[in-house]
């Protein structure tokens, strides 16, 4: 094997014969700054230089596969699987060999799997049968099933392509022009990686290592901060520092955990280096990549194939599946048709819609938005015969759609938009070259390939160019090159990392071969190696890590213990506050003369919970936008119990004829009957099974109500369902009463029915000085006059767990679970005519509040503002006041 090479100067590179000469990086990097620093050497005595080849390995591996493709008899297979396919083919392998598996994440297997499979062949690895292990052998089972398919599909992946042009090189077969062989960047060679070497010295090529001209830092500083936060701020005030003092220089900020602390990054950043009066903001780079998949209008692509796919399926799709594809646009009339998209997304939010159907969804595109309709309707021409075809095919139909849709859109692209565009793009071509392994696959199967294939691809725009910082991690910055460098985050957690060795692998075989990521020791060697490399970056180094995470102690890296620890600079100040107006916004304008606020109780009982509640959401007409429905939803259980017992009331007048229905069988075939009734209006989305499970349920509960009512006193429907109007000044509201009894004395019991699961007592509710929950004080103390005296108001639970009652009462009426006054510490001694009295006052006068404007951004309890829709315009990331 290959061991030792020849080292090798940036300018001995250059004396080199171009034509004769390759350069191998590690990575793309690499390949870039080997090209600026050669750059570097032109001057005005010397203007031309003639390159020699700088690539990456891979990129150089499938040069010479393609080369092998020339080759007669080479044994180069048909078609080459990238790493996005050989994933679907260890995914395809592993189910078919776990089919009762159903607790293996097969995703998660086919991560490791690829991966041991690269190690087994990179790092040569032996695994005598004494070493192997339960989860080797299945990963034996499955990679020898994966070979076979590559080899039914005349394909082969990256490591099979390596082992294919290695052994062309052995054996002569591979032609290459180069004489010269450059490796830059490998800090080690893999045994096959050092195998391809020492078959190109048989060949008699020269090899040799770029030696970096790098010196270590002349200047290094440790620096501890208290907190990451504060680390961060750190590092932010000497980048602006750095920056601002020297307009030419080029820095960087070097992160342990980039990826995690983006947001953060990107806040203190912008604070740091925001604009001054004199001078401007300072541009500046962050390389952390974001899935594809996460970019708006990639998002748009695939919410438009998914809904179509859907409508075509199955005639019907949930809201919120069309309704992204509405708001996320990236179609024609995209600004243009905006409202309108919005419009029927907000409609079916409103009224609470569980399924929308394909016509329906054609109708309201026509209504709402005419141009979308049109393209719409074109797309569904266009997938109309649409049958099962492979991946290529089904790039160009997806492509056809999107173009008839007017993806991505008639605005003018910026620049991060227009890369995305072409990002998604390249992704369509790579997804087509799936097909030799994925073969015939369905509309969905494709569309879901597609989504996949973008959550795996990274995506970041190009840099700035006059961006003068760069924040990068520990990878993105080996090798580079500043004026300075600030590396944060170096705790013992991070460097040297924890071993994290691929589980499918003995640990033995991977701790013999010495493989990365395999041992303490392994990780130990790559963070030495990774940190000297770091401190050759720049000239200036500053080293950091915080002492604390919130109560967790934080121990610096084996890396910079030994170095002294420098006192951490001050932060500056924040600028000196100017000084604030107030002004107290507590109070709107009246209502005019002749307006009129219609609504139901809800407006008085808003003002009574937070004023500026019931004035953003009944006079501004503004409240948050309602999630989708779903099937789940328990306002349509409780709609269906509620037309259920309605059904049953309207067929019993009194508590005799109940008894007496109850006695002859009859009240169960009426409470059946009403039951399915109801579940036909309201159950009709639910699925079978889901759909009786909530009938039975309803009769459980329903015959659980009946034998608590016929423990009553006598009692007499007086009224289900009705309504009563209330008008005060300019609001006039609507009151609906679940039901109205007329008691053995004349008197009138109020019932209203609660379906939810929780605390229906008003007690705390009712004895406020602002009572809250007023639908049944309104009604006795406003609507009722005289002769039409309330005797009890009644909270009735109706839940599968406890059919139950909780309320006041002016007497004994034989429902257990009734309070009288005195029961109540704030009632006691009060005489019911005046507690209707007191209630009267009280809701005239939040009615009146609500007509001159009063809008106090106030509440007397936390939880009343839980259910709140209007949250943000109460700025509750502020503090509200509470009056106790």
């Amino acid at each position: 094997m290959f061991t030792e090479s020849t080292p090798i100067s940036l300018d001995e590179l250059s004396g080199l014969p171009s034509t004769a000469t390759l350069v191998l990086t590690v990575n793309n990097r690499y390949a870039r700054r080997i090209l600026a620093d050669l750059s570097v050497q032109l001057d005005a005595q010397r203007q031309v230089m003639s390159l020699p080849d700088i690539v990456p390995l891979s990129a150089w591996l499938q040069q010479a596969s393609d080369q092998l493709s020339f080759i007669a008899d080479s044994g180069l297979a048909s078609h080459t699987v990238d790493a996005f396919g050989a994933r679907c083919l260890w995914q395809k392998v592993i189910l078919d060999a776990e089919p009762d598996r159903v607790l293996l994440d097969v995703g998660l297997a086919a991560r490791l799997a690829q991966d041991a499979d690269r190690l087994v062949s990179e790092w040569q690895l032996q695994v005598p049968p004494e070493m192997e292990t339960s989860d080797y052998q299945r990963f034996k089972v499955w990679r020898q099933a994966y070979r076979q398919s590559l080899q039914s599909m005349d394909a082969e992946d990256s490591v099979l392509g390596f082992e294919r042009v290695h052994e062309a090189i052995a054996q002569g077969v591979l032609p290459f022009h180069f004489q010269h062989l450059v490796l830059a960047g490998f800090n080690e060679l893999a045994p096959r990686l050092s195998g391809l070497v020492q078959a190109l010295l048989g060949q008699g090529v020269s090899v040799h290592a770029l030696r970096a001209d790098e010196q270590p830092a002349a200047a290094l500083q440790r620096i501890q901060a208290s907190d990451p936060d504060t680390e961060w701020r750190l590092a932010a005030h000497w980048a602006q520092t750095q920056l601002r003092a020297n307009p030419g220089g080029r820095y960087a900020i070097v992160a342990a955990s980039l990826e995690s602390d983006v947001v953060l990054a990107h806040r203190v950043l912008r604070e740091a280096l925001r604009g001054t009066e004199h001078e401007p903001a300072l541009p500046y780079n962050v390389a952390v990549a974001r899935p594809l998949a996460d970019w708006p209008l990639v998002r748009a692509a695939l919410a438009w194939l998914r809904l179509l796919h859907t409508l075509l399926r199955r005639k019907q799709c949930e809201p919120k599946l069309a309704g992204e594809a509405l708001l996320a646009g990236g179609c024609v009339a995209h600004a243009a048709e905006a409202a309108g998209r919005a419009l029927i997304d907000a409609a079916w939010r409103r009224k609470a819609v569980v399924s929308v159907s394909k016509g329906r969804f054609e109708e309201q595109l026509a209504q709402w938005t005419p141009r979308l309709a049109q393209a719409w309707s074109d797309c569904l021409a266009m997938a109309a015969d649409w049958r099962d075809g492979t991946l290529d095919a089904w790039v160009q139909r997806f492509r056809s759609v999107l173009q008839a849709l007017g993806f991505p859109g008639e605005a003018m692209l910026d620049s991060h938009a227009y890369q995305v565009v072409e990002t998604l793009d390249r992704a369509f071509d790579r997804l087509a070259r799936q097909s030799a392994v994925l073969g015939s696959v369905d509309f969905g199967q494709a569309v879901a390939l597609l989504a996949r294939l973008a959550r795996e691809t990274p995506f970041q725009p190009q840099r700035d160019p006059a961006a003068r910082l760069d924040v990068q991690g520990f990878l993105e910055a080996e090798g580079g090159r500043w004026d300075g460098v600030w590396i944060l985050g170096l705790t013992d957690e991070v460097l040297p990392a924890s071993p994290k060795p691929n589980p499918l692998i003995p640990l033995a075989a991977l701790r013999q071969a010495d493989a990365p990521r395999a041992t303490p020791e392994r990780e130990l060697k790559w963070a030495q190696d990774l940190y000297g490399a770091l401190l050759r970056c720049a000239p200036q180094v500053w080293v950091s890590h915080a002492l604390h995470e919130g109560e967790r102690e934080l121990r610096p890296s084996p890396c910079i213990e030994n170095l002294a620890a420098g006192e951490a600079p001050p932060l500056p100040s924040p600028s000196q506050p100017c000084e604030l107006e107030f002004l107290r916004d507590e109070q709107g304008p009246p209502l005019a003369q002749g307006s009129q606020t219609r609504g139901g109780i809800a407006v008085i009982d808003t003002q009574a919970r937070n004023p500026l509640w019931a004035f953003v959401k009944y006079r501004l007409g503004a409240s948050e936008l309602a999630d989708y429905a779903v099937l789940s939803d328990q306002n349509a259980r409780g709609l269906f119990l509620h037309e259920a017992i309605e059904f049953v009331w309207r067929s019993v007048d009194s508590q005799e004829t109940l008894a007496q229905q109850h006695a002859s069988g009859e009240l169960l075939a009426l409470a059946e009957q009403a039951i399915q009734n109801s579940a036909e209006q309201h159950l009709r989305d639910y699925s079978p099974v889901l759909r009786e499970l909530e009938v039975e349920r309803a009769r459980v509960v329903l015959e659980s109500w009946f034998e608590l009512e016929l423990k009553r006193q006598p009692f007499a429907i007086e009224g289900v369902e009705r309504s009563f109007q209330w008008t005060h000044g300019a609001l006039d509201l609507t009151l609906r009463l679940d039901r109205i009894d007329k008691l053995d004395d004349g008197r009138l019991a109020v019932i209203d029915y609660k379906t939810g699961g929780g605390n229906i007592d008003p007690k705390s509710n009712w004895m406020r000085t602002r009572p809250i929950g007023l639908q049944l004080p309104f009604y006795a103390s406003v609507l009722a006059r005289e002769d039409a005296r309330v005797g009890a108001l009644v909270l009735a639970r109706l839940h599968a767990r406890k059919v139950e009652v909780k309320g006041l009462a002016d007497g004994n009426y034989g429902f257990e679970g009734l309070a009288a006054l005195d029961d109540w510490p704030e009632f006691a001694g009060r005489g019911w005519q005046q507690l209707m009295a007191d209630w009267r006052h009280t809701i005239e006068g939040l009615a009146q509040e609500y007509s001159q404007g009063v809008a106090v951004n106030r509440s007397l309890r936390a939880d009343d503002i839980k259910y709140c829709d209007t949250l943000p315009f109460l700025r509750l990331n502020e503090e509200i006041r509470h009056d106790v």
